[in-house]
């Protein structure tokens, strides 16, 4: 069978036997897992960063970061947009389909053992990933790791790690049903990444949230680096994949390219350079070259003339609004939108449906987006020129055809990852007609 069979064959056991949706919280299922595999995310240097938003841009800032002052990294993220690899990074690359597969075949010995002893020490799905990039880590030798947590953070399976830095960047309603009510219930689920005597590094949130996790800071002589107090960041200018900003922490750099878009960077930015700070001196050349570099797929990103962001819900929907408005002002803008119906449609389209002149809704390839039609209506609301074209590669067809200025693909990362992967493409893999999502 070929490495791409094989990678593919691989893909489905996870996915169908491990399920994607399900989630187990606590420890002692990863800790198991790990120790049967000789623990091997002990001895590397890692930065652990939670928050409602941002975290991946700041996971992703520290990773090259670390790359760019000459050391050999690791990353972990997740969800992914369109290939599975993405959650998986050495040196700032997606890993190969091949290390995939070497790395899930050498968790599945250990996961099947653990199976055995009953569903309750089963694995879950994104324990095996947090298993395997911990196998991955330790393969490639490197010395430094950049950790997203998958949600909240205190019985988060990432949350066996012990860090250099931990890193809150943001704490908003979100996963309330797992996470808390209030913010200062989900400020302690993520507070669970502070580690006895590391600092902790905090962007801009709620008062209560920043007293719950100044709290948990002092039981654990942990100390706290506060965005706007102990360091700051201001925008020097914006320019769609040339912004420019200043820093000044412990040490001032000035002038730094930052390719990824969006006003809220500014603080993602400063977190990261903050906690890299914390870790390792600071190289004013390094740190341009791997802001300039640093980049996320499906980020308001241009692809072959059509720009991809997520708004799915409605904080990134004001954002991509906000972003629409800086970039490409007083352009005509079409765009292709699509939702799941699980998330608040009416105030994500109120913020985005009044920035295009036409709009093309599309149902997003997962089980979770039955009503499109619904969308369409809620759209005509907030737009003035509303086209239903369920089909969502016909849909960007459509969009491509049309004489606006500024083209759009928006709403469920489902939906920008599948279009993503045409554009680059010109088809669909495997993959993503697999059913991950």
């Amino acid at each position: 069978m070929s490495n791409s069979g094989l990678f593919i064959d691989t893909l489905k056991y996870l996915y169908f036997t491990r399920p994607y949706n399900t989630m187990k919280l606590g420890l002692f299922r990863i800790e198991g897992l790990l120790s049967r595999m000789g623990n091997p995310h002990s001895g590397i240097k890692f930065f652990h960063v939670t928050g409602s938003n941002g975290k991946g841009s700041v996971t992703t800032f520290l990773e090259y970061l670390t790359y760019h002052h000459g050391h050999s990294v690791t990353g972990f993220y997740s969800p992914h947009l369109s290939t599975i690899l993405e959650r998986f990074h050495y040196n700032t690359s997606n890993i190969g389909e091949d290390e995939f597969v070497e790395a899930a075949n050498e968790v599945r010995k250990h996961a099947e053992e653990m199976d055995r002893l009953g569903e309750e020490f089963s694995p879950s799905f994104f324990e095996y990933m947090t298993a395997m990039y911990f196998y991955i880590t330790k393969m490639k030798n490197v010395e430094y790791g950049s950790v997203e947590v998958g949600l909240g953070g205190r019985f988060d399976s990432t949350n066996v790690l012990t860090p250099e830095v931990s890193v809150i960047c943001t704490i908003s309603l979100e996963h309330t049903n797992v996470l808390g009510n209030t913010v200062e219930e989900i400020a302690f689920e993520k507070a669970g990444i502070v580690k006895e005597g590391k600092p902790v590094v905090l962007g801009m949130m709620p008062e209560g949230a920043l007293n719950v996790i100044k709290q948990v800071a002092k039981e654990k002589n942990s100390k706290v680096y506060e965005f706007g107090k102990d360091f700051v960041v201001e925008p020097v200018k914006y320019s769609f994949n040339e912004n420019v900003y200043n820093y000044y922490g412990e040490n001032t750099i000035k002038n730094i390219p930052v390719k990824l878009n969006g006003t809220h960077q500014l603080y993602n930015v400063g977190i990261a350079l903050k906690s890299f700070e914390l870790a390792h001196k600071l190289d004013e050349e390094a740190v341009k070259s791997a802001f300039e570099r640093a980049f996320i797929p499906g980020r308001f990103e241009i692809v072959n003339g059509v720009v991809l962001d997520g708004s799915h819900n409605p904080q990134a929907a004001e954002k991509f609004a906000e972003n629409i408005e800086l970039y490409f002002p007083n352009k005509s803008r079409a765009g292709v939108f699509g939702i799941v119906d699980d998330k608040d449609k009416e105030n994500v389209l109120r913020a985005i449906g009044p920035k295009f002149d036409t709009l093309i809704i599309t149902r997003p390839p997962s089980k979770r987006a039955q009503k499109f039609q619904e969308t369409y209506e809620i759209a005509k609301k907030y737009c003035k020129d509303v086209i239903l074209e369920p089909e969502p590669l016909i849909a960007v067809d459509k969009l491509r055809e049309l004489k606006h200025e500024a083209k759009f693909v928006t709403g469920s990362f489902y939906l920008v990852g599948y279009v993503r992967d045409y554009l680059v493409n010109g088809r669909i893999n495997e993959e993503l007609n697999l059913g991950g999502a």
